[in-house]
C-alpha cells in the first residue's frame, strides 16, 4: 500500500443541523486551487441528517474528504474544531463553517506567505456577504475591517499593531500546527465567542503574524431568519453575559503577560464594536431584557481603565460611560447617533462655559467632561436643517372616524427660540416612490426644551393609496423655523420604546385605495428597525382580506405576471 503523503492544509468543516448548506461549504474547500488541502468534516451531534451529509461527501471523495461525528452536542463551536484539529494530519490548519464559503485560492495565498514570512499564523480579508441584499446592490458585500488588509504586512508580536484585535475570526487564518502543539492552542469549549479568546491567545503566542490583502474567506449573512447562527443571537441575555466571561478572560491573559497596553487597545475595541453591536438593538428588548443587559454592561465598564474612555471612538465612548454612569437615555441616544449620516439627535445636549455636553446636565467630574464634549460636533452651529432632532409620537389613535397624532420635537440647546414662527405638517410618504406623499396640516407650539406637535384628520380623504403599488407608507413631520424647515420621522424613544409611551404598532387608519378596496382599506401602523413610525396597506374586513387573498393569488399566475 502507497504512503499516503501529508496535507499541506486540513480545512476543519464544523456543522451541526446544516445539511442543506455543508455540501456547499466542502465544495469550496475541494474545489481551493492548492492541491493538497484535505476536508475534515465535524459533525456536533446533529439531527437533521447532517452526519449523513457528511458521510456522503466522505464517501464520494476518499483520501480528500473525512467524517467525523461528536457523541453528543458540544452546544458551540469551540469542540468540533478541537476535534478536527485533533484528528486532521496537515502541516497548517484552517476552519470553515458550514453556512460560508472559502475563496477559491485561499489555501494556496495563505500558505505562500506562511512559507515566505515563517509566520505561525497567516490572515485574509473576510468579505461579509449579506444575502438578504439583491446581488450587485450597495451594502451587499462589506469587507471585515478592510483598512487591516490594505496591504501585505509582518509582525512579530502583537504590540507592533495592537489593532489585529478588531479581527478575532479564527476562520479567515491559516495556522502551522505545529505552533498549536507547542503553545497548546484550543478553543475553549462551552462558552460561545471563543474565537475572541483563541485568536487573543495566538496573537500573543506567535512569533510571526502576517497579513496578506487577498479574500480569503466568505462569510454568508443571512439577516432574516428564523434561528440565528449562536453568534447572532444577541436576543439572549447569556449571549452577551458569555462575550463578557470571554473578554475577562482575554483581560486575564494581557494581565499575566503585563500587557497593559493591550488590554487597553482590547478594552477600546470592546467599547467601539461589541457593546455597540448590543445597545444599537435593545430598543426592540422588554424593560426587563434592558435593564439586565445595562446591569451587566455597567459592572464590567466600571473595571476598566478610565483611559479606555478617552481613547475609543467619541461616540462610542459617550455611549459606555453613560452605560457605566447610569445615564442609558443618553447612552442609548449615542450609541444610535451616526456622524455625518441621516442619524436622529435623540439625546439632550448641554452648555457650559462656551462647551457643549452631550446630556441633559453638566457632566460630574473631568473625566465626564473630557468624554461628554461633542463641541467639535458642531451641533450649536449648524444649520437647523442638519441637526435632524429627534420626534417622538406620544398619541396615536382613531376616534369618531378621525386619526389623533401628537408627539414633541427635541429642541436642542434651545436652538430654536420661543418667540420664533412656527408651522408643521405631518407627511405620508409612498416608500417606493418618493414623489407621492400626502400632507396633513399640524399645531405646534413651543414648550422650552422641546416643540409640541399634534395633527388631526380624516385619513379617508387625506391618504389615497393607489393600492398594491404603493404598500408602504413612511411618516415625516416637516417644521417650518421663520422659514426653515427641518424634516424629522416620528417614532419611538430611543431608550424606552413603546413601554415609554403608547403602542404603536398595530393602529389602523382606514384609507380608501384609488385602484380597489382589494387592495386593502386600511393602513397599519408598525415601527421600522430604525424605530420610526409607518405605515403597511392592509385589508380589515374578513370579506375584503378573503377576496384580496384570490386577486393576488391570480395577480402571481405566470399569465398575469406576463401580461
Amino acid at each position: 500500500m502507497p504512503m499516503r503523503v501529508r496535507p499541506d492544509v486540513s480545512v476543519v468543516v464544523i456543522a451541526y443541523n446544516d445539511a442543506a448548506r455543508l455540501p456547499r461549504a466542502v465544495a469550496s474547500s475541494l474545489a481551493q486551487s492548492l492541491g493538497g488541502v484535505e476536508t475534515v468534516i465535524v459533525d456536533d451531534a446533529s439531527t437533521d441528517g447532517t452526519g449523513e451529509a457528511a458521510d456522503r461527501l466522505a464517501a464520494a471523495h476518499p483520501g480528500r474528504v473525512r467524517a467525523l461525528h461528536l457523541p453528543v452536542n458540544s452546544g458551540g463551536c469551540g469542540r468540533p474544531r478541537n476535534v478536527g484539529v485533533e484528528r486532521s494530519d496537515g502541516r497548517y490548519v484552517m476552519f470553515l463553517d458550514s453556512d460560508d464559503l472559502l475563496d477559491r485560492h485561499a489555501c494556496l495565498n495563505l500558505l505562500s506567505a506562511a512559507q515566505e514570512t515563517g509566520a505561525d499564523l497567516v490572515s485574509g480579508l473576510c468579505d461579509r456577504v449579506f444575502l438578504d441584499v439583491p446581488k450587485g446592490a450597495k451594502g451587499r458585500v462589506r469587507p471585515w475591517y478592510p483598512w487591516l488588509y490594505q496591504r501585505s504586512a509582518v509582525y512579530a508580536s502583537l504590540e507592533e499593531n495592537p489593532d489585529l484585535l478588531y479581527d478575532t475570526l479564527s476562520t479567515n487564518k491559516l495556522y502551522r500546527r505545529g505552533f498549536l502543539e507547542d503553545g497548546a492552542l484550543r478553543f475553549v469549549e462551552r462558552l460561545h465567542y471563543e474565537d475572541l479568546l483563541f485568536s487573543a491567545e495566538a496573537y500573543m503566542a506567535a512569533a510571526r503574524t502576517a497579513l496578506i490583502p487577498h479574500r480569503v474567506y466568505n462569510w454568508l449573512v443571512r439577516e432574516r431568519q428564523v434561528m440565528p447562527s449562536i453568534s447572532n443571537r444577541r436576543d439572549e441575555l447569556a449571549n452577551f453575559a458569555d462575550r463578557l466571561e470571554i473578554h475577562r478572560r482575554i483581560d486575564m491573559l494581557f494581565e499575566l503577560r503585563g500587557a497593559d497596553g493591550l488590554k487597553r487597545a482590547k478594552d477600546a475595541k470592546f467599547v467601539n464594536h461589541d457593546l455597540l453591536l448590543y445597545l444599537r438593538e435593545l430598543r426592540d428588548r422588554d424593560p426587563v431584557h434592558r435593564a439586565r443587559f445595562l446591569d451587566l454592561a455597567a459592572g464590567y465598564l466600571a473595571g476598566l481603565d478610565p483611559v479606555v474612555f478617552e481613547t475609543a471612538n467619541p461616540l462610542a465612548a459617550i455611549a459606555a460611560f453613560l452605560v457605566k454612569e447610569g445615564d442609558r437615555d443618553g447612552a442609548l441616544a449615542a450609541a444610535e447617533y451616526l456622524p455625518g449620516g441621516r442619524s436622529d439627535l435623540r439625546a439632550r445636549l448641554a452648555e457650559r462655559d462656551g462647551r457643549i455636553f452631550w446630556g441633559g446636565g453638566p457632566p460630574r467630574g473631568d473625566l465626564g467632561r473630557r468624554v461628554l464634549d461633542v463641541t467639535d460636533f458642531g451641533f450649536h452651529v449648524c444649520p437647523l436643517k442638519e441637526l435632524r432632532p429627534a420626534a417622538v409620537v406620544t398619541r396615536l389613535e382613531m376616534r369618531g372616524g378621525r386619526a389623533r397624532m401628537a408627539g414633541h420635537v427635541l429642541n436642542p440647546l434651545d436652538r430654536i427660540p420661543r418667540g420664533a414662527s412656527l408651522s408643521a405638517s405631518l407627511e405620508f410618504r409612498d416608500r417606493r416612490r418618493d414623489a407621492r406623499r400626502a400632507r396633513v396640516p399640524a399645531e405646534i407650539v413651543h414648550e422650552g426644551g422641546r416643540l409640541e406637535w399634534r395633527a388631526e384628520f380624516d385619513p379617508r380623504a387625506r391618504v389615497r393609496p393607489i393600492g398594491f403599488v404603493d404598500p408602504v407608507w413612511d411618516v415625516r413631520l416637516r417644521v417650518k423655523v421663520d422659514g426653515e424647515e427641518i424634516v424629522t420621522r416620528p417614532g419611538e424613544s430611543a431608550a424606552t420604546g413603546a413601554a415609554g409611551g403608547p403602542d404603536l404598532r398595530g393602529v389602523g387608519l382606514p384609507v380608501r385605495p384609488r385602484l380597489t378596496r382589494l387592495a386593502g382599506d386600511v393602513l397599519r401602523s408598525y415601527v421600522t428597525e430604525g424605530g420610526h413610525l409607518a405605515f403597511a396597506l392592509a385589508t380589515a374586513d374578513p370579506r375584503t382580506r378573503r377576496a384580496a387573498t384570490a386577486v393576488a393569488r391570480v395577480a402571481g399566475s405566470a399569465p398575469a405576471r406576463t401580461g
